[in-house]
């Protein structure tokens, strides 16, 4: 794949994700993590989703930085110091395949595992919701941890779209950091970092500006087939790599 279709379709991906981020609070990381792992190896694609959203994550704090509750970021900031430590241990030792089956598997699970409905307090326990967080998201790139844990809360949607993109900010300069003292070279990919950083910021205003194009449940059956979808494959170029580009 050419240097140019690869920023094609981060542009695509990286607009798109940022603008369903902006409109429904949930599913942009998918979208943009669905076409790193396409055009790059699995373990770069990982890596670089600390930076790619950067852009799209500063927008959202901005747009609604009078709404973020900040003991919960705090919170989460602390138990992440905890999480992104463990989880570049496990990142540097285990194989690529291995990490795409194991990755597969997470998304399929989240996508499937019946839902918590239990209401968690905006206090202390997004310490330990920041340590889950940070672990699975310096491993596979996704957390999908902290949105579920927003969502159980009794904040407005507007506030959970602030809260959650500072707190990963947090996590991402965090994760940025720990993959860079890992020997990961951020400098190699600075076109797709300039593109993805760009596009984002685009795409969260227009989102932010717009009535979202379908409706809640709509789009949240979509991002099931989707990210059904996007587990198999992961587990497929685990276990047969000549199938495809994990």
């Amino acid at each position: 794949m050419t240097l140019d279709l690869q920023l094609g379709l981060l542009a695509v991906a990286s607009f798109t994700a940022a603008f369903l981020s902006a409109c429904f609070s949930v599913g942009g990381g998918y979208i943009l993590f669905a076409a790193t792992s396409w055009i790059m190896p699995l373990p770069s694609a990982i890596a670089l989703q600390s930076v790619l959203s950067f852009g799209s994550l500063f927008s959202r704090t901005h747009a609604f930085w009078t709404e973020i509750d900040w003991p919960i970021v705090r919170a989460f900031t602390l138990g992440s110091l905890a999480g992104v430590a463990a989880g570049l241990w496990l990142f540097t030792r285990l194989p690529t395949g291995v990490l795409a089956v194991l990755l597969g598997v997470l998304l399929l699970a989240l996508t499937w595992w019946p839902a918590v409905t239990t209401r968690i307090s905006t206090g202390a326990s997004f310490f330990g919701v920041g340590v889950a967080h940070a672990v699975v998201g310096t491993l596979f790139g996704l957390g999908a941890i902290l949105q579920p844990a927003l969502l159980r809360t009794s904040l407005t949607r507007t506030a959970i779209v602030g809260t959650f993109a500072t707190c990963i900010i947090c996590l991402e300069v965090l994760r940025t950091l720990g993959y860079s003292a890992s020997g990961f070279h951020y400098a190699l990919w600075w076109p797709h970092i300039a593109v993805a950083s760009v596009t984002g910021l685009a795409g969260t205003y227009l989102g932010k500006h717009v009535p979202p194009p379908v409706s809640d449940r709509a789009f949240r059956g979509a991002m099931r087939i989707f990210v059904t979808w996007l587990g198999l494959r992961f587990i497929a170029t685990g276990l047969f790599p000549a199938t495809g580009h994990a």
